[in-house]
């Protein structure tokens, strides 16, 4: 994926949304895909959407699935089988995150790459406005999503 791609899709409404590709991690292939509309009489910037991909598995697609897959990165130690998508593996008493996904490729994330990734999406919100995520979240369906992504060459296959 080329990562100067601005992807433009019109949400239900009409207005014009666009999709970036963030990377969280980039040696892991974990993205998020920020989702934003702007306001150009209002000179201001609105989150829709936030969503995690990781290699080419859509993992979260709301933001509330989003901040759940965040907070479990940001609980590191806390981790138990009550996780949705990271479980707490030991190796050699170090502990690590193990991504629960539908790969067969198992991904482990260390202590630091949880907390980059963690800063780095709290930084991906930067001069936007969250409003509108939580008044009118762009929400995709699997199909819809997985469409506009490989058409759009975010998704490879």
């Amino acid at each position: 994926m080329a990562y100067d791609k601005l992807l433009t899709i019109n949400d239900e409404s009409g207005g014009k949304l666009k999709i970036m590709k963030v990377a969280l991690n980039l040696d892991k292939n974990i993205f998020l895909l920020h989702v934003f509309e702007e306001n150009y009489e209002l000179n201001k910037k609105f989150i829709r959407n936030e969503l995690v991909i990781v290699e080419n598995e859509i993992l979260t697609s709301t933001f509330a699935d989003t901040i759940h897959f965040m907070e479990e990165l940001s609980l590191f130690d806390f981790g138990n089988n009550q996780n949705k998508y990271l479980d707490i593996t030991e190796y050699k008493k170090i502990k690590n995150l193990k991504l629960i996904h539908n790969n067969e490729k198992n991904i482990f994330i260390s202590r630091s790459e949880a907390k980059a990734m963690y800063k780095i999406f709290n930084l991906a919100f930067l001069g936007y406005s969250v409003a509108s995520v939580l008044e009118k979240e762009f929400k995709f369906t699997p199909q819809i999503l997985s469409k506009v992504l490989h058409k759009n060459q975010l998704l490879e296959g």
